[in-house]
């Protein structure tokens, strides 16, 4: 009597069905994580050009500030553009993260604003400097509506020479 030992294709075909759905989850879970990695990547990217932006503004000595004449009236606490003369290394660098990112990124935009405190002789004594990078991710063709994402920063320098 012969046996039969061998493996059938229907039993081949059976087990390569059984091992392909097994690894779709994995490949989802990579492509996943891929995707995660490359948002996780822009937010920081994000913070780093804020931070830099803002620590750029910290060296402009705070005699060009006062004699500015957007800041030079403004009052205590009211919000006004920092001007770009201020942060001209972290312009080329956002400029160059926009470049970089053309495919993956929309509506990719910046704020800079400064406020300023003074002390009784109207000397600028604190400034407090808030940047907020936003972008939009451009995502899957069919889903027109991506929420807005931020990476937002602030700090402020205190002027020790302002009574």
């Amino acid at each position: 009597m012969k046996t039969n030992t061998g493996v059938t294709l229907m039993e081949v075909l059976i087990a390569s069905v059984i091992i392909a759905l097994a690894f779709i989850p994995i490949l989802r879970l990579i492509d996943f994580g891929s995707v995660s990695t490359v948002k996780v990547n822009t937010y920081s990217k994000g913070a780093r050009l804020a931070q830099e932006l803002i620590e750029e503004c910290k060296h402009v000595p705070f005699k060009v500030y006062q004699n500015n004449p957007n800041y030079k009236n403004l009052p205590d606490g009211v919000y006004e553009i920092v001007q770009p003369d201020y942060y001209k290394k972290t312009q080329k660098s956002i400029d160059e993260f926009m470049d970089q990112n053309k495919q993956s990124l929309k509506d990719f935009g910046f704020d800079a604003k400064l406020k300023v405190k003074r002390n009784s002789l109207n000397q600028i004594k604190e400034i407090w400097f808030e940047v907020e990078i936003k972008w939009r991710e451009r995502g899957k063709k069919d889903n027109v509506d991506q929420p807005e994402l931020r990476a937002r920063a602030g700090n402020a320098i205190y002027n020790s020479e302002a009574m």
